[in-house]
C-alpha cells in the first residue's frame, strides 16, 4: 500500500529530474509533496519561498538532481549527497581576479546560516545518509562552468567537488526557514571544457531514481 509522507517535499528543477523523483515515490510506495521550480536558483528560491509560506515548514525537505562532478573521484553515475554548499560565482571581478562577497568584505563568512562562507548541512537524515552516499563539498553556479578559466577560477576559491545551479540557493531557503534539508545528486558529467557528448544524462536519472527510491524508502521506515 502506498503510504503519504506529508511533511516531507521533494524540490527538483527540471521536470525530467521530477519524473525520476515520481518514479521513485511510486517504487517506494510511497507518497511525498513534489515542488518542480525550473532550472536556476531564483527559480529554486522563490518557489520554495512560497511554498513554506503557504504551507508551512517541512520536517525535511530533499533537493534531488543532477550534478557536474570537479573529481575523479565521482564519475556519471554516482550519486552523492552535499555536505554544504556556497554561492561560488556571486562576488567581485577585481580587473580578472575573482572575490567573493566574504573576500570582497561585502558579507560576513559566519553571519547565518554561513560558516566560513558555506552553507552547512546538518540533521538526522544527513548523518544516516552519508553511510551511504559520500558527502561532498558542493558549489552553485549561476552559469556553469564550461571553460578551464572558470573551472580554475571556481577550483581556486571554493575547492568543490560537484557544481550545481540551485544548491546553495536550497540550501540556504531551507536553513533561514528552519528546514531540516538533504541535497542528493547524481554525477551526469565531469567538469571541464564543455563537451556535450561526454554527459550522460540518462544514465544520472535513472542512478538518482535509484537513490531517490532508497531514501524514500529509509524516510518511510523512520
Amino acid at each position: 500500500m502506498d503510504e503519504d509522507i506529508a511533511d516531507i517535499l521533494i524540490a527538483v528543477a527540471h521536470p525530467s529530474e521530477g519524473v525520476a523523483v515520481e518514479k521513485a515515490m511510486s517504487d517506494a510506495r510511497c507518497n511525498c509533496a513534489l515542488l518542480v521550480t525550473d532550472v536556476g536558483g531564483a527559480a529554486m528560491s522563490w518557489a520554495l519561498q512560497k511554498r513554506f509560506s503557504s504551507g508551512g515548514t517541512p520536517s525535511l525537505v530533499i533537493n534531488a538532481g543532477i550534478a557536474g562532478s570537479y573529481t575523479s573521484s565521482y564519475r556519471p553515475g554516482d550519486v552523492v549527497i552535499a555536505s554544504s554548499d556556497c554561492f561560488a560565482d556571486m562576488g567581485v571581478d577585481d580587473n580578472g581576479s575573482f572575490l567573493s562577497l566574504f573576500r570582497a568584505s561585502l558579507a560576513d563568512p559566519d553571519r547565518r546560516p554561513f560558516s566560513e562562507g558555506r552553507i552547512h548541512c546538518h540533521g538526522r537524515w544527513f548523518d544516516s545518509m552519508r553511510t551511504k552516499y559520500p558527502a561532498v563539498r558542493a558549489a552553485t553556479v549561476n552559469m556553469t562552468s564550461g571553460s578551464q578559466p572558470v573551472i580554475d577560477r571556481i577550483r581556486k576559491a571554493w575547492d568543490p567537488e560537484i557544481e550545481t545551479m540551485e544548491g546553495a540557493w536550497f540550501a540556504y531557503a531551507c536553513a533561514m526557514s528552519g528546514a531540516e534539508w538533504l541535497a542528493v545528486r547524481a554525477v551526469s558529467n565531469m567538469v571541464e571544457p564543455r563537451n556535450l557528448n561526454k554527459w550522460d544524462i540518462p544514465l544520472a536519472l535513472a542512478k538518482l531514481q535509484e537513490a531517490m527510491t532508497d531514501i524514500l524508502k529509509t524516510v518511510k521506515e523512520g
